[in-house]
């Protein structure tokens, strides 16, 4: 592989790396504004606020999937490696 592909690799693999960041944390603010909103509605709606809030903790975390998958898909390839 010559310098210059190198250098293309590693300009590519951080700007994947810095945007992977940015859009972690635009899901997990995105996340928190939705949850919000959801234990208001249920308090609105009638439910007293502490089982609004036991409810609202289940809301789901799309960041903890992803990366429950990507740990799960890395453990499965390194079981399946040839020996």
């Amino acid at each position: 592989m010559g310098a210059k592909a190198l250098f293309v690799d590693v300009l590519y693999g951080s700007k994947l790396a810095f945007q992977s960041l940015g859009l972690v944390t635009q899901t997990t603010m995105k996340r928190r504004k939705a949850k919000s909103a959801f234990k208001k509605t249920l308090i609105n709606q009638g439910i007293p606020p502490e089982i609004a809030n036991e409810i609202a903790k289940e809301y789901p975390n799309p960041i903890n999937e992803l990366f429950s998958l990507l740990k799960s898909s890395a453990f499965n390839e390194r079981n399946h490696e040839p020996e």
